[in-house]
């Protein structure tokens, strides 16, 4: 769809007679179904097709008739309602990331992430409202989406089905006509009908900003239901044969910043002052993880969710920072997510999605032992993804822990520092150790010999993401009980700041 073409340009009149329907159909049924099946086999891309419309279009007729036409065992569709008690606890995108289909399968969204935008740019939106300043928000967070999911190998298919004024009051009246069909017509498709001409506007508006090459709309004439349902089926068609040509090739990103003198100083291993005694030890533990608790049960925290991330060179404390955290929490309050290696389900979708479906709701903690940073530190140095994929990777990082931000989810990242030397101390200890052989494994030991390249990285992590509303808290570790200590520390500072 070209910006600036108005949708009613789109519609042709475009008639089909009984006997072009039923020669063109069969044809369309066998190449979406050996698509389906060549798509499966290859295994190298998802595809999400996205069906939106103005009330009486015939999306869910069309809807339904694509899954009829398909294989039902490799596609999906669903649809949207007002988000419910589970959704609205997590950020407005988690509902559809976590119905992102694995590679070799379709998933069809009735609505999908335009849901809201659209009803938004009419003025019905139920999050987006009719604020510019948050319409432009929800299309900039589109359109990054968008270009996350394809560079990660989805083909996005986008149709927008449209009808004249005249064809949608009359499918209306005949639809509230009938006490069988009546509750098919909301109050809110007939706000739309009397508003046709401003809410043909608005989507037109949105439609062209969320209009881009990765990602483009295909405007429908959904006057005719077979011609329709060709169009939509032909559509399906061309994005699944031609998914190669839709996924851009990689590219080298502009060069990472270099870390400056100024981010390098703070990645101190040796913490400033005296070592505390046991008892002085204990008490702060204590008090640090007394103070966390006591935040975490007031009433204004019901609100918020932490997510945390603790990363950090093996053997820096991450899980011992980690259990001292959770000591002062709620057990029922709590997730600790340990990140691996990803698994094969994990690998046939985007990066971040295994990361947006363990987010909590409010009023919880999850905490990543590892995190999303993975892909700019292990990834980045051992040379796992190819350098265009960890280029990217910090800017939607970056949007990821933005649009946590903004739901109030509390980020707290933190980075131990370990010195080599001490990190070598502790790898000895643990295979000395028989409770904590299983620690220390030969991959542990592989990363130790790239030491000045994931130094490079961490900083060059830290320039690039440490950001207001997503801050890093680098912790000197080569003493493990005041990491420890700085970690509560820092994490109650954060806590408090956000519910005061």
């Amino acid at each position: 769809m070209a910006t600036g073409r108005r949708l009613h340009e789109a519609l042709s009149g475009r008639r089909l007679t009984r006997l072009e329907y039923e020669h063109a159909l069969p044809r369309l049924q066998d190449a979406l179904l050996d698509a389906q099946f060549t798509l499966r086999q290859s295994r190298r891309h998802a595809v999400v097709m996205i069906v939106t419309g103005i009330p009486a279009a015939g999306r869910s007729e069309v809807v339904n008739e694509l899954l009829g036409w398909l294989d039902p065992k490799l596609a999906t569709v669903y649809g949207f309602h007002a988000p419910n008690d589970v959704e609205r606890e997590r950020p407005t995108l988690w509902r559809y990331w976590r119905l992102l289909p694995p590679k070799g399968r379709i998933a069809i969204l009735h609505g999908g992430w335009y849901q809201d935008l659209l009803l938004g740019a009419a003025g019905l939106g139920q999050k987006t409202g009719s604020n510019p300043a948050q319409l432009r928000q929800g299309v900039a967070r589109v359109r990054q989406l968008e270009q996350m999911l394809v560079r990660d190998g989805v083909v996005v298919c986008k149709v927008h089905l449209h009808v004249a004024p005249a064809t949608q009051k009359k499918r209306l009246d005949r639809l509230q006509s009938s006490t069988s069909t009546r509750w098919r017509v909301t109050q809110e498709d007939r706000w739309l009908a009397r508003h046709y001409r401003p809410v043909e506007r608005a989507f037109e508006r949105t439609l062209a900003a969320t209009d881009q090459p990765l990602a483009p709309w295909h405007v429908v004439d959904g006057t005719d239901r077979q011609h329709r349902a060709l169009e939509v089926g032909r559509q399906l068609l061309a994005a699944i044969e031609h998914a190669d040509d839709r996924i851009p090739r990689p590219r080298n990103a502009p060069k990472v910043a270099v870390a400056t003198a100024a981010i390098r100083a703070r990645f101190k291993t040796k913490p400033a002052g005296a070592l505390p005694s046991d008892d002085e030890y204990d008490a702060e533990l204590e008090r640090l993880q007394g103070r966390l608790a006591l935040l975490s049960r007031r009433k204004c925290f019901e609100r918020h969710a932490v997510v945390a991330a603790f990363e950090g060179m093996d053997a820096a404390g991450k899980g011992g920072a980690i259990r001292r955290t959770t000591a002062a929490l709620d057990a029922r309050q709590f997730r600790v997510v340990p990140i691996s290696a990803p698994t094969p389900e994990e690998l046939a979708r985007p990066y971040l999605w295994r990361f947006w479906f363990q987010l909590p709701p409010r009023g919880h903690y999850t905490l990543f032992d590892r995190s999303w940073y993975g892909r700019v530190l292990v990834e980045r140095v051992r040379g796992f993804a190819q350098a265009p994929d960890w280029q990217r990777a910090y800017d939607e990082i970056n949007e990821f822990e933005r649009q946590l931000a903004e739901h109030r989810v509390i980020v707290a990242k933190f980075w131990l520092a370990v010195s080599r030397e001490q990190q070598l101390e502790r790898f000895a200890e643990r295979d000395r150790n028989p409770l904590k052989r299983f620690k220390v494994d030969p991959e542990d030991w592989a990363n130790r010999k790239h030491w000045a390249a994931y130094q490079r990285a961490a900083q060059d992590m830290v320039a690039r993401t440490d950001t207001r509303h997503a801050p890093w808290t680098i912790v000197p570790a080569d003493d493990k009980r005041r990491a420890r200590l700085a970690v509560l520390r820092a994490l109650g500072d954060r806590v408090e700041a956000a519910i005061d």
